[in-house]
């Protein structure tokens, strides 16, 4: 019961978010972007410039958990590292009150999951490829700089005319280093899990093989009539894709790189223009 007290305590008083028009330093929220493992974000403006930027708070009940400002001083270190136009950047880190917060660049637009789930957005194969391309591409910039990202999802890309851009860096870590900030290594958790959080390229390998399902499936339509069946099954795919999305998920040996990825999704997307030129 005390537990169950607690956690309720923590996500309706202790861990609320700022209201907006709430001054914090020389920034003023307004909105609340969503809330994470360990951080609120908002946009907010900072009086100063009028610049738009994202400021991420560490929850209140995680001030002095590792969970806390431990991994935003770390997801700093991560931003802080990284120079893309299509990726966020650290622009200052300050504190006020109890409270700790990053502050980044805003990236303006919906995210796919937006596109794909309220705006019904439906992707054909070759649509969906080009989008894969241009993460894959963000995702290989990431692994040059010893980056893995570890949480790449459509909630975590966001659409901008017509260019992609990969946010939310809280689970992000340099290959060499612990998978977790209490812990060593995975074996507490789900083989699944395992899979997305190892510090390795194979991590966001995986990331992007479900990545790309959800892209594919944006135009499948469900018969209600028929049992729920694996994606092999549902999805009508060309070869050269289902063997890709195979080899993403590790049900086939597993792509040492992503460039080795892009190399075969690139012949893909050459053959298909080829074809339409004709």
């Amino acid at each position: 019961m005390w537990k169950q007290f607690c956690a309720w305590w923590n996500l309706n008083v202790r861990d609320r978010p700022y209201k907006p028009g709430t001054l914090v330093g020389s920034y003023r929220i307004e909105e609340v972007l969503g809330m994470g493992s360990y951080g609120i974000a908002y946009r907010a403006v900072h009086l100063p410039s009028g610049r738009v930027v994202v400021i991420k708070q560490v929850k209140p009940s995680l001030r002095r958990s590792p969970k806390g400002e431990v991994m935003q001083h770390y997801e700093q270190r991560v931003l802080a590292a990284l120079s893309h136009p299509q990726i966020p950047r650290w622009l200052e880190s300050f504190r006020h009150g109890n409270d700790s917060f990053l502050v980044m660049s805003y990236i303006a637009g919906p995210t796919l999951e937006e596109l794909l789930f309220e705006e019904g957005t439906a992707l054909s194969e070759w649509e969906a490829a080009r989008l894969m391309r241009q993460v894959g591409e963000l995702v290989a910039y990431l692994h040059e700089k010893n980056v893995i990202h570890r949480d790449i999802r459509i909630p975590n890309v966001i659409w901008q005319e017509g260019r992609l851009h990969l946010i939310d860096f809280g689970l992000a870590r340099f290959r060499g280093d612990p998978p977790t900030c209490i812990a060593q290594d995975l074996s507490d958790y789900p083989e699944e899990k395992q899979l997305k959080r190892q510090v390795e390229p194979t991590s966001d390998l995986y990331a992007l093989g479900h990545f790309f399902l959800f892209l594919l499936y944006s135009g499948y339509r469900a018969d209600e009539n028929q049992p729920e069946r694996s994606w092999e099954e549902e999805l009508t795919l060309s070869p050269q894709i289902r063997e890709m999305i195979r080899r993403l998920l590790q049900i086939d040996p597993a792509y040492d790189s992503v460039e080795e990825w892009l190399a075969d999704l690139d012949g893909y997307l050459n053959v298909k223009k080829e074809q339409s030129n004709r």
